[in-house]
């Protein structure tokens, strides 16, 4: 009807899910509305996000899909993925293959933050613009590394990372397989990208998911412990 193709033409212009879900609880049609084909193409538009990978040479490696595949070259290859993030409630899940030893970092930074091809992310007055999530031993760092307790991630686990830009101060939080670890981000800048290091000739990683969420999906986990961007941490 008129009526359904109008209400579905205002969905469809949405961007964030919250907003969607207070047009709903709003919208007496909201029953009729979800038989209707368009609805899941659109909601699943809103919550779905393409990853854009930042390839700043040829050289560092191509992308293909939701994949990132590093040269035949041992060389040091962060790639900041767009878009940036700066509202809403976002959750970015990678799996990395053929790595090796320590060359797996997923992390995110300033939204002014651009990594150099052939630099690592803490090069270039980067450090302090940027958080980073080693796979190799689980350490979290800034301008300096923080306390133990979040681990590591092997080649073929899931590693995620969820920034809530609707609480204060804002909050990152990160998983291994679903596991929520307990060392989480606060405060952080306004506008952020995800990025993704490696430097193994012929690793890769894949973005499994990449979605805007209604709610954060952080509980806590006992031995919590904020840390704070900006701040040394111990």
């Amino acid at each position: 009807s008129l009526g359904e193709n109008i209400f579905l033409e205002l969905l469809s212009e949405m961007e964030l899910p919250q907003d969607v879900r207070q047009f709903l609880i709003l919208n007496k049609k909201t029953f009729k509305l979800k038989l209707h084909p368009r609805y899941a193409r659109i909601i699943q538009s809103i919550i779905q996000i393409s990853p854009g990978f930042i390839i700043k040479e040829a050289w560092q490696g191509s992308s293909d899909g939701n994949k990132f595949i590093h040269s035949d070259q041992d060389q040091m290859c962060a790639i900041a993925i767009e878009p940036v993030i700066s509202e809403g409630i976002v959750r970015i899940e990678v799996m990395f293959e053929n790595c090796g030893g320590w060359s797996r970092i997923i992390g995110f930074a300033d939204a002014s933050c651009s990594f150099a091809a052939g630099r690592a992310p803490w090069n270039d007055g980067n450090r302090e613009k940027s958080v980073r999530y080693w796979g190799l031993d689980g350490d979290l760092d800034h301008i300096t590394y923080g306390p133990e307790g979040n681990r590591g991630y092997e080649e073929g686990q899931r590693v995620a990372v969820e920034v809530d830009m609707t609480t204060v101060p804002r909050r990152a939080t990160f998983f291994v397989d679903d596991i929520e670890q307990p060392n989480f981000v606060i405060g952080f800048p306004e506008a952020i990208r995800f990025w993704v290091y490696t430097c193994n000739e012929s690793s890769s990683f894949t973005v499994t998911k990449f979605e805007r969420l209604i709610q954060s999906t952080a509980k806590g986990v006992e031995g919590s412990k904020a840390l704070e961007w900006g701040k040394e941490w111990k």
